[in-house]
């Protein structure tokens, strides 16, 4: 029997991990494995030896553990591998592979898309401050996008192309940046600043991450009162992250397809 395994890094925010054990259920009434459950690397129980041994304990004799993370970090590695390391002394029948990390999947940057689109979309209809407006629906050229990733692998090469190329409002954009927090050349209030410099008077700032957790909201938040203060002319809105979304089961999917293709 095999098990596939989401494991996340754990927050120290309670409300975290929500999605992650969600997304497990979800796998699971799709068939991905007979078994399919959620663990995490530190914080969080339950922790991901913990799952291991209760998917032992359900007949697994197969498992794949797929990173929850865009990408990981060298110290997610050390964690996950000491532990895929303990396991495979404890459990010497059991066949355990890893899968790759979900950022490069293409279903993730669909996702972002339309976390993008959303908030064009609420903020064309819904949006007045006064004497500023957001641009009108169908207005061309009269946005600014910023893509914020925690580091510089979690954004994926292929998303610059298929933001200009393949999303349906891209013509709204008169200017696309990203921005990767572990970047020292530069602060997410410059980058900010060069989309305004740009000409750009309304401002999207998409997070390229999974959950609305951790040092980036605050990060992002911060950064955006600090410019709109200095700019008051300007609007600036913030996407939801990707947070739960159907496409992530075929990312998932795929990525366990992989790790058994390999072996």
């Amino acid at each position: 029997m095999r098990a596939v395994i989401l494991a996340g890094r754990g927050q120290a925010e309670p409300r975290t991990g929500a999605t992650l054990i969600r997304l497990a259920a979800h796998c699971r009434k799709a068939g991905i494995a007979s078994i399919v459950a959620a663990g995490f690397l530190q914080h969080q129980r339950p922790f991901l030896s913990e799952v291991l041994e209760q998917c032992i304990a359900r007949g697994a004799r197969e498992a794949v553990i797929v990173p929850y993370t865009l990408s990981l970090a060298k110290e997610d590695w050390v964690d996950l591998e000491r532990t895929v390391q303990r396991a495979r002394q404890t459990y010497p029948h059991l066949a355990l592979r890893v899968a790759e990390a979900l950022g490069h999947h293409r279903a993730l940057i669909e996702v972002l898309i339309q976390r993008v689109i959303e908030a064009d979309y609420v903020a064309a209809h819904h949006m007045h401050h006064g004497r500023i407006a957001w641009p009108g629906w169908h207005k061309q050229r009269a946005i600014g996008l910023l893509i914020v990733g925690k580091r510089l692998p979690d954004i994926p090469a292929p998303l610059e192309e298929a933001i200009t190329t393949c999303c349906p409002t891209a013509t709204r954009y008169t200017a696309v940046r990203f921005y990767a927090a572990d970047q020292d050349r530069e602060t997410l209030e410059s980058s900010l600043e060069a989309l305004i410099e740009q000409g750009c008077h309304a401002i999207i700032v998409a997070p390229y991450a999974l959950e609305q957790c951790g040092m980036m909201v605050p990060f992002i938040e911060r950064a955006i009162a600090c410019v709109s203060a200095k700019y008051p002319e300007v609007t600036i809105i913030q996407a939801e992250p990707l947070a739960y979304d159907r496409r992530l089961i075929t990312a998932i999917a795929d990525r366990v397809r992989a790790a058994l293709d390999v072996s």
